[in-house]
């Protein structure tokens, strides 16, 4: 298993469906203001990946793509898109499996972040991708 970096943990807001990147992880610059972020999943086990790098996705043949956002200049705030949305109801069988207020975590590996990549989880999801209790 991995050695998984917890870099923190934001609620998405219900309106916007935004929600503040961890500093952590902008210190790291695994996302930029001004930015674009390239979303996929691992098909392994179903976790979202974040990149600011389309080729490692693209090249992964254990990842698939599912979209981009843009993060506004002098921002942090990450829009989680309607196909990461599906996907979650997918996973979680059905329903709608994250709604506004929930919070979601913010993770990488020092081989995630050498690709500038992280792994956005929900909480329900954190422990089976991690392979831990929450904390």
């Amino acid at each position: 298993m991995p050695d998984y970096d917890r870099l923190g943990g934001a609620s998405v807001s219900g309106d916007s469906r935004e929600l503040p990147v961890p500093q952590k992880a902008v210190n790291l610059e695994l996302v930029k203001s001004g930015g674009e972020v390239y979303w996929g999943v691992r098909e392994a086990d179903g976790a979202v990946l974040v990149s600011q790098l389309y080729d490692p996705l693209e090249d992964d043949p254990g990842v698939r793509f599912l979209t981009s956002t843009a993060i506004d200049d002098d921002s942090r705030q990450l829009r989680v898109p309607d196909a990461v949305y599906d996907h979650w109801d997918d996973v979680a069988g059905g329903g709608t499996a994250v709604r506004g207020g929930d919070r979601l975590e913010f993770v990488t590996t020092d081989e995630m972040a050498d690709d500038e990549q992280m792994l956005v989880l929900p909480e329900w999801q954190v422990e089976d991708v991690l392979g831990e209790d929450e904390a």
